[in-house]
C-alpha cells in the first residue's frame, strides 16, 4: 500500500510548481561566469561552457582529482591563457564584507594603480556582466556541479573603490550602481540558490555599501548617475524571493539521486539492492521534496514577502507511522533534515530587499534633509513612511551610522552604513 498509493493532490501541485519555467536563450550569464578567467570572445562562450558540460556528464568525480584548480577543468584552457590574478595579487582585492575597500586602496595607491592595470582584461570581463538578464545553470546531464569562479566576479568593487580614491568620482559612483544594478537582476533570475546568495552579497555588502561610503564623503549636491534610480528602485517580488532558485536546487538533486544513487545501487550487491528497494523511494521521496521547495513559490509566502513579515521555519514532521514512510524510510529522514534547513536562505533575501529600501530611504535623506533637523529625526520618519512591515533601524556608532534589524541575525553580517548627506 505505502509503495504503490502515489503522490497526494499537494505533491502533484508541487512537483508541477518545481517545473522551470523557460527562460530566453540570450542573456544566460552563466557561459560568462564559468570561463571569467579566460580572455574568451563572446561568440566562443557558450560552445565552450557546453563542451565542458559534456565533460563534466562523462568523468567521474574521482577522476578529476587531478585538476587542483577550476580552471584546469575547462576546454579554454588549451587555446586562451589563464588569467586568473596571483596569490598576491588575490590578497589585495577587496573582499566583499570584512574591510573598507576604499581605506584599503588608499593605503597604497601605487599598488593599486599596478594591480588594477596587471588585470585590467579580467575587470572588464567583470564589468560586462551588467550585459547579461539571468543565470541558468546549464550543464544539468552532470552529476557533478560546475561551479563557476564567482570570487573573480567581486574584484570589480575594488576596482569601483580604486577610481574614487584616484578622482574619478562620478566613473565610480555609475561603476556601484552599475554594480547594484547588475546583481540585483542576475539575483533575482537565478536558478542557483548559492548564485542567489552572492547576488544579494554583491549587491548589499558590496556595492550598496561603498556606494554609500563614497556619498558619506561628498556634498550632497553632488549629482548622482541616473542609474542609481533604478539600482534602488522599490523592490519587487522577485528580489525578495528565492522561487526560481529552490526550482534550480530541485532539479539538481532531483537528478542527482535518480542518476548516481541510483546508479550506485545498481552496482552494488544484491543484498544491498533488496534493502535499498525497501527503505528508498526515488518517486515519494521526490514528491516530498518538490513540497519543501514549492512552499517558497506559494501565493502565503509571496504575501508575506511584499508586507515584510519573515517566514516561519518548519517544523520537523517525521512520523515513521505515515503511510508513505513504511516502504520510503530513507527519504522521509532526509526530506525532514532538508526541511527546516531553507529558512535562513529566505530570510536573507528578504533582509536584502529592506536593505535597498533603506538605502533608497538614505538617497532621499540626501536629496531633502532639512538642516535644521538632525539626520536621524528625518531618517527615522522616512523610514516609517515607507517600510512595507514593522522592521526597524537603530542609530550607532554616536549617531553617525545607521543599522538595519534583521531577521537573519548574524554577528558577521550586521549592515549599518554611514548617514547623508555628509557634514
Amino acid at each position: 500500500m505505502s509503495r504503490l498509493r502515489g503522490p497526494t493532490a499537494e505533491q502533484v501541485e508541487a512537483l508541477a510548481l518545481m517545473q522551470q519555467s523557460p527562460l530566453p536563450t540570450e542573456g544566460n550569464a552563466f557561459p560568462a561566469l564559468w570561463l571569467l578567467a579566460y580572455d574568451v570572445p563572446e561568440s566562443r562562450l557558450q560552445a565552450i561552457a557546453d563542451a565542458d558540460a559534456e565533460f563534466f556528464a562523462a568523468t567521474p568525480m574521482y577522476r578529476l582529482e587531478d585538476h587542483k584548480v577550476w580552471a584546469k577543468l575547462s576546454t579554454a584552457h588549451a587555446d586562451y591563457a589563464d588569467q586568473t590574478p596571483s596569490t598576491d595579487d588575490f590578497e589585495r582585492f577587496c573582499k566583499t564584507r570584512q574591510e573598507n575597500c576604499l581605506d584599503k586602496v588608499r593605503a597604497d595607491p601605487a599598488a593599486y594603480d599596478a594591480l588594477i592595470e596587471r588585470n585590467r582584461a579580467l575587470l572588464d570581463r567583470v564589468a560586462g556582466l551588467s550585459r547579461y538578464s539571468h543565470y541558468r545553470y546549464t550543464a544539468t546531464n552532470s552529476t557533478d556541479m560546475m561551479l563557476p569562479p564567482f570570487q573573480l566576479a567581486g574584484y570589480g568593487l575594488t576596482r569601483v573603490a580604486w577610481q574614487f580614491a584616484r578622482g574619478d568620482v562620478d566613473e565610480a559612483l555609475a561603476g556601484a550602481c552599475d554594480g547594484v544594478r547588475t546583481w540585483r537582476r542576475l539575483g533575482a533570475h537565478s536558478d542557483s540558490l548559492l548564485a542567489r546568495m552572492i547576488g544579494i552579497a554583491y549587491a548589499s555588502d558590496g556595492y550598496a555599501r561603498l556606494l554609500a561610503q563614497m556619498l558619506a564623503e561628498l556634498p550632497a549636491s553632488h549629482e548622482l548617475p541616473a542609474s542609481c534610480d533604478s539600482a534602488f528602485s522599490p523592490p519587487a517580488v522577485a528580489d525578495l524571493s528565492i522561487c526560481e532558485a529552490m526550482k534550480g536546487e530541485f532539479s539538481l538533486a532531483d537528478h542527482a539521486v535518480r542518476s548516481q544513487l541510483l546508479g550506485e545501487l545498481a552496482r552494488s550487491p544484491w543484498i544491498h539492492r533488496a534493502i535499498g528497494s525497501l527503505v528508498f523511494d526515488v518517486d515519494q521521496t521526490s514528491a516530498m521534496t518538490a513540497v519543501i521547495n514549492a512552499r517558497h513559490c506559494s501565493d502565503d509566502t509571496n504575501a508575506q514577502l511584499q508586507l515584510d513579515q519573515p517566514m516561519a521555519t518548519p517544523e520537523s514532521s517525521l512520523n515513521l507511522w505515515r503511510l508513505e514512510c513504511v516502504a520510503n524510510f530513507a527519504g522521509c529522514v532526509l526530506t525532514d533534515v532538508a526541511r527546516p534547513a531553507y529558512a535562513d536562505y529566505q530570510w536573507r533575501a528578504q533582509d536584502y530587499g529592506a536593505r535597498l529600501e533603506l538605502m533608497a530611504a538614505l538617497l532621499w535623506l540626501r536629496e531633502h534633509a532639512d538642516p535644521d533637523e538632525p539626520l536621524q529625526a528625518q531618517l527615522t520618519r522616512r523610514w516609517e513612511a515607507t517600510r512595507r512591515g514593522d522592521r526597524g533601524i537603530r542609530f550607532v556608532e554616536d549617531g553617525s551610522m545607521v543599522e538595519l534589524e534583521e531577521f537573519s541575525r548574524r554577528p558577521d553580517r550586521e549592515w549599518r552604513l554611514p548617514l547623508l548627506p555628509s557634514r
